[in-house]
């Protein structure tokens, strides 16, 4: 072989090795290059899922939180109706007092024998009819079944429901005021002064409650 063949080859030899180092580099750095892409995309995905853990976690504090708080809240207002229970009850139980004491002739501010009146007529148009059949307390009772007491209730039902009969029954237990039914015992119309602080009593405590959302 002359040296004119071996240059050849030589530089040949040369060529091919920079070639390969040339397509060695390139191809590390087409690896680094994927390399770097999957990393990124590895990250993406990462945080995307730690995001949506992180948003998860976040609407499961959110709903504990407003059960919490929705908990606290009614909780708390049912705190208030028990308060304002307990006033309305100290109230009422002064209230039932004093209608104890108006029962019984005690508190001259009130004329317990017109209120009485008032109570049973009230009952009677409420019924309706000609014949009512009347039941009080015991002091009532006695009071009712005095005949110049009898003609005072009839004239005051003769001015609303005309000519009526009037039969007083035996007593009955109650606070004051009275209960009158029909003849044939169809109809009965409570009118006793415990039943109306009761419901007085009941609509307070509605009011109270529809005004705080609490059932």
């Amino acid at each position: 072989m002359n040296q004119s063949t071996v240059e050849v080859e030589a530089r040949l030899i040369e060529r091919i090795v920079e070639r390969r180092n040339t397509l060695l580099a390139n191809a590390e750095t087409e690896a680094e290059n994927i390399l770097k892409a999957a990393e990124e995309e590895v990250r993406k995905i990462t945080e995307e899922r730690d995001q949506q853990i992180l948003g998860v976690i976040g609407s499961e504090l959110r709903a504990i939180r407003d059960r919490i708080l929705g908990k606290a809240n009614v909780e708390g207002k049912k705190m208030l109706v028990e308060v304002r229970e307990q006033a309305i009850s100290r109230g009422f139980d002064e209230a039932e007092k004093r209608l104890i004491r108006i029962a019984a002739g005690e508190d001259d501010s009130v004329d317990y024998w017109g209120l009485l009146n008032r109570l049973i007529v009230e009952a009677c148009s409420q019924i309706g009819g000609g014949e009512f059949l009347i039941s009080a307390n015991e002091r009532d009772t006695k009071l009712l079944k005095s005949p110049a007491r009898v003609r005072e209730v009839k004239k005051l039902l003769n001015k609303t429901l005309g000519d009526v009969d009037l039969v007083v029954e035996e007593p009955r237990e109650c606070l004051g005021g009275t209960v009158v039914r029909n003849r044939e015992g169809t109809k009965m119309f409570y009118n006793t002064l415990e039943g109306k602080l009761l419901s007085v009593r009941r609509k307070i405590e509605a009011e109270i409650a529809k005004v705080l959302g609490v059932s």
